[in-house]
């Protein structure tokens, strides 16, 4: 083998090494750690394909695949924040109760179907049943502590320092409004 061919095997081996100690162990193949519970990338490319497949979803229309993805990673994060506010609270909210506001939902819709409207924005049916259990838990912890929208806000803010949010780099950064943002420090992404 030749010096140079073993001086290249030697540098790719070492900038994998570097790559990898770069990430925490856990973040390793996860799109975001929560409390130590890896979403991990099979998963977040799961729900964005059943997006794919919803009759009027665009992605190009939802702002691009990144965008999209940030979308679904914003939607599972807030997610496990708020089942977590509903055990520390002790709110109950059960199937039975989002099948009810489904039904009220779709009762004030135009037509009383809202399945296109949620096709648009890429909402399975597990993400959508997912963010109307937000609402109610967020009802029912304004219902118990006489929150308003802010206090709600901070409350949820304290909950994912708490969680300790790690998104993977690739898709971007959590941030204290509650979202993944862009910012990312990959070489995945252009500069432009």
């Amino acid at each position: 083998m030749s010096t140079i061919r073993r001086l290249v095997i030697a540098s790719l081996a070492a900038a994998s090494a570097v790559a990898l100690t770069a990430c925490d162990s856990e973040q390793i193949g996860a799109a975001v750690v929560i409390d130590g519970d890896r979403f991990t990338v099979d998963d977040l490319q799961n729900e964005v394909e059943h997006a794919e497949k919803l009759e009027g979803f665009d992605v190009q229309a939802a702002g691009g695949m990144p965008a999209f993805q940030r979308t679904v990673l914003t939607r599972h994060i807030q997610h496990e924040i708020f089942l977590r506010l509903a055990a520390d609270e002790d709110l109950q909210v059960s199937e039975a109760d989002i099948d009810d506001a489904i039904e009220e939902i779709s009762a004030q819709a135009p037509g009383g179907d809202i399945d296109a409207a949620l096709a648009q924005a890429g909402y399975t049916e597990k993400a959508f049943r997912a963010g109307v259990a937000d609402q109610l838990i967020a009802q029912a912890y304004a219902d118990e502590t006489g929150a308003d929208n802010a206090g709600l806000t901070q409350t949820l803010a304290d909950l994912s320092d708490q969680l300790n949010v790690e998104v993977n780099p690739r898709y971007g950064a959590w941030g204290d409004d509650l979202a993944v943002s862009a910012d990312t420090g990959s070489i995945s992404e252009s500069a432009s």
